[in-house]
């Protein structure tokens, strides 16, 4: 719970900031990564591995000493292909597009969604994952391979993080 809020209190901030912001080009400085990424039109697979590797480590799934901001594309990729939330056999440009099928992927894999019967003998597929995120309304419907937006980026992770927080709550019952 005290993650749901820590995240809508940092929507709240990207949305006042973005609001009333004009370009100066120092603002970036004190503004969160959360909160740029949140502006993108169009995020990118950094920003995805960025975004699900910040979560990572929220969760301590990843060495809370780590300086997830700085890291350079090849150190999050490895960091998250040890997690098994990013297949080692991608070779994405860091500045392509991120596409909803490539979120949904990252997403199922992070929440450990297991495939159904059919594809159990053939891994998960991007695709799959995609609609298994429809189907438990953590992603919107739209086109698989649209590019998201930084905000719905944070939309979707936010929700990831609430299913963590509420998988959690119920395992301390």
């Amino acid at each position: 719970m005290k993650r749901i809020l820590a995240v809508t209190a940092c929507a709240l901030l990207v949305a006042s900031l973005s609001a009333g912001r004009q370009d100066t080009g120092d603002v970036e400085d004190v503004v969160p990564v959360s909160a740029t990424i949140a502006r993108q039109r169009r995020a990118t697979i950094k920003d995805g591995y960025l975004v699900v590797a910040l979560l990572a480590q929220q969760d301590g799934r990843i060495d809370a000493d780590a300086r997830i901001e700085t890291m350079s594309f090849s150190g999050l990729r490895r960091r998250l292909v040890a997690e098994g939330i990013v297949a080692e056999s991608w070779s994405f440009d860091p500045a392509a597009g991120l596409e909803r099928d490539v979120l949904a992927y990252m997403a199922a894999s992070y929440l450990d969604i297991r495939p159904g019967l059919l594809t159990s003998l053939f891994g998960m597929t991007r695709r799959y994952a995609y609609r298994e995120m429809q189907f438990r309304s953590l992603m919107v419907q739209g086109q698989p391979r649209q590019v998201v937006s930084g905000s719905e980026l944070l939309s979707v992770m936010t929700r990831v993080a609430a299913e963590v927080d509420l998988r959690n709550a119920e395992k301390a019952k």
